[in-house]
């Protein structure tokens, strides 16, 4: 979409003459190109992380407005500095700046691009420029491009210097900025001088305090030349006149210094979620001697921007080709049933080619006859079956945990990448995504998991919480016995259910039920695997269960002392969540309950002579519950370990209880029975 951005002076030949507050913001900049300092040269590591393979010394932006040829302009001009301290800091050479482009005629020109390397070679400065043939551009997208260059010559202790300008003609498309960065800034600043015909929203991200944010008023000059080619009534050419003009601006601007470098933790969506960053959406236009136009979108206009799209709404009114499909269905009387047997229908007939996308790739009529598709041509397709079968059903757009999550403040198609269906059943509503195979009916996969879509439904769009039902749970259930040599065997059983046995069904698809099962006997640690099988693998309504027997290997000595870890059957447990503060939610995307139980049969002659105590502790706002417990009967020793996280985020003040609940697990689950021979 572009908006159209006519001045009050349509058919005047302007030039602008930029003085007043876009000139004054080039001014006292904190960085110029080139002006590297014998300080930045001759540093060897950044004293606040030595960790860091590079620093960002400066990273200054500013956007301005100009008026050339009639027509308001939005600029961007960035200079960077980014300082090389070691071999995995190379990559900072390789920068990218992405532009927008609607038409080959009508696109962002990315101009000035200027990068240098310094080096201090034998106590000389050396600067090696960037040649223009290293500069190149690459599609991103339908209509986004990078403009790609490497800097030369870049050797730890480097310091590269780069600058250029973008120039727009779509004023709604304001450059965002990002402070924060994978490695340390150490000063970021971005400025803003905009006119007083338009009014941008911003909206602030992240956990990074800003040292300034100020805004004053301003004023951009710019030179109307009138004239020039006319003639007077008398027959001869009246020589231009030149009119000035000025414009109120509003000036911002916003630093933030000494950013620690930002990494991606456990459980976490994005990072890109977290960062510390502005972003802009234009909001009003207002030019003298015309009514105001908003332009910010609502969200009942991009519900009918979706439906009047032809790979979208449009898609979901072409249902010919499965009518004699969705009329097989009639004698079905159970709704339930009915989106049952629609969406296994779909699953079956077409397979997901792995790609997301909001919109269908093409036609949903081609995806049906080519038995193969995109999420959207997949989803949008059941949405469109379980309406021709009488059912109440629509697109539910969200974007997926690692595209970030939907800013509920700013409609715009381009914030989403996937799509599922909604439908409406009287035992409640269900979310369906038919792109897995082994997806049971009402449970999306953990990518879709991330906060709320948005029901694109006309006159009802809404948002649409997107948590699971219900949790994912693992149950692991063994009888073992102990020889007086320590050695151990017994019958194990495994079940899962959710997503947990979601992963498991696929993984054996991928490899083939006999291949899975063989890389698990030959799969050897402290036990030897044997004869396993699986229940009700295809079955995926219910619990995936797996059953084998084990044994363990020994030396053939008879032992006077045992030690048995009580959850052997378990993979060695850390904790993850090892910082001492995060500044980040926890999200672990659904519920979950891991229960184990494990009889142990002692050995004839031997006694237990120390166990580990119980425990049962909870987290706060019953956010999850450990139990531990384990107990003798005669000859026999139960273990019972019960995990329980009953919400899928916790949020950075619940860290600490978190942290201190997992070491809590990690250290009771590593306490030994020690099994003593009677005397």
């Amino acid at each position: 979409m572009r908006i159209s951005t006519p001045l009050p002076l349509r058919g005047l030949f302007l030039a602008l003459c930029l003085l007043g507050s876009a000139m004054a913001q080039a001014q006292d900049a904190p960085v110029k190109y080139g002006k590297v300092t014998d300080e930045e040269l001759k540093m060897k590591s950044y004293a606040k992380d030595t960790s860091a393979a590079a620093v960002v010394l400066v990273d200054y932006g500013r956007s301005f407005f100009t008026v050339v040829n009639d027509k308001m302009k939005v600029n961007f001009e960035r200079v960077l500095r980014i300082k090389v301290l070691k071999k995995s800091g190379y990559d900072w050479a390789n920068v990218t700046v992405p532009y927008y482009q609607q038409t080959s005629n009508s696109k962002e020109l990315v101009m000035n691009v200027k990068a240098t390397t310094y080096n201090l070679e034998n106590g000389q400065v050396v600067k090696v420029k960037m040649e223009n043939s290293a500069i190149f551009d690459e599609k991103e997208s339908e209509h986004w491009y990078n403009k790609k260059f490497t800097l030369p010559a870049v050797k730890e202790g480097s310091v590269l210097d780069i600058s250029y300008l973008v120039s727009s003609d779509f004023i709604f498309n304001f450059r965002d900025w990002t402070f924060q960065s994978s490695i340390p800034v150490m000063h970021s600043e971005y400025r803003a001088s905009i006119p007083e015909y338009y009014e941008y929203k911003n909206y602030m991200q992240g956990y990074e305090p800003l040292l300034v944010n100020e805004t004053v008023p301003g004023s951009m000059n710019y030179t109307v030349r009138v004239g020039g080619l006319a003639e007077s009534r008398a027959g001869a050419r009246t020589p231009s006149e030149s009119v000035s003009n000025t414009i109120k601006t509003q000036n911002h601007r916003w630093v933030m210094k000494d950013l620690p470098a930002i990494a991606s933790e456990s459980f976490i969506t994005t990072i890109q979620d977290y960062i510390s960053k502005i972003e802009f959406e234009l909001e009003w236009i207002r030019y003298p001697g015309s009514a105001p136009e908003r332009v910010a979108g609502n969200w009942n206009k991009l519900t009918d921007e979706f439906l009047e799209l032809d790979r979208f709404g449009v898609q979901l009114n072409r249902t010919g080709y499965f009518k004699a499909e969705v009329a097989a269905l009639q004698s079905v009387k159970d709704t339930l049933e009915k989106v049952n047997t629609i969406y296994d229908f779909v699953k079956k007939n077409v397979k997901w080619n792995n790609k997301g996308g909001a919109l269908a790739t093409s036609t949903l009529r081609k995806a049906f006859d080519t038995k193969s598709g995109s999420a959207a041509d997949i989803n949008l397709m059941l949405v469109a079956m379980l309406r021709d079968a009488g059912l109440e059903a629509d697109p539910v757009v969200l974007s997926t945990r690692d595209h970030g999550r939907v800013p509920t403040h700013a409609p715009m198609i381009n914030k989403f990448n996937y799509v599922v269906a909604f439908v409406k059943t009287p035992k409640g509503d269900l979310l369906l995504d038919a792109t897995d195979p082994f997806m049971p009916i009402g449970q999306l996969p953990k990518h879709c998991l991330n906060g709320q879509g948005w029901l694109v439904a006309k006159n009802k769009g809404s948002w649409i919480p997107l948590v699971p039902q219900t949790k994912s749970t693992e149950l692991l259930n063994a009888e073992l016995s102990i020889l007086p040599t320590g050695v151990m065997s017994g019958k194990v059983q495994e079940s899962k259910t959710g997503m947990w046995a979601v992963n498991v069904r696929n993984s054996v698809k991928e490899d083939g039920e006999t291949k899975y099962l063989e890389k698990l006997v030959n799969a050897q640690n402290e036990f030897e695997r044997k004869k396993p099988v699986f229940k009700d693998l295809a079955q995926i309504q219910k619990p995936i269960s797996l059953e084998y027997e084990i044994s363990s290997a020994g030396d053939g000595q008879l032992k006077d002392i045992i030690y048995v870890n009580p959850m052997l059957l378990k993979d060695k447990q850390e904790n993850p969540f090892k910082h001492t503060e995060r500044k980040y939610p926890v999200d672990f995307g659904h519920g979950s309950e891991e229960v184990y139980i494990c009889n142990f049969t002692i050995p004839e002659g031997y006694m237990v002579e120390e166990m580990p105590k119980g425990v049962m502790m909870s987290l706060p706002d019953n956010g999850g519950k450990f139990t531990y417990m384990l107990q003798q009967n005669g000859n026999k020793v139960q273990v019972m370990s019960k995990v329980t996280i009953s919400k899928p985020i916790f949020y950075a003040q619940e860290y600490e209880s978190l942290k201190q609940f997992y070491s809590q697990i990690v250290a009771k689950h590593a306490e030994q029975i020690v099994l003593k021979k009677k005397i």
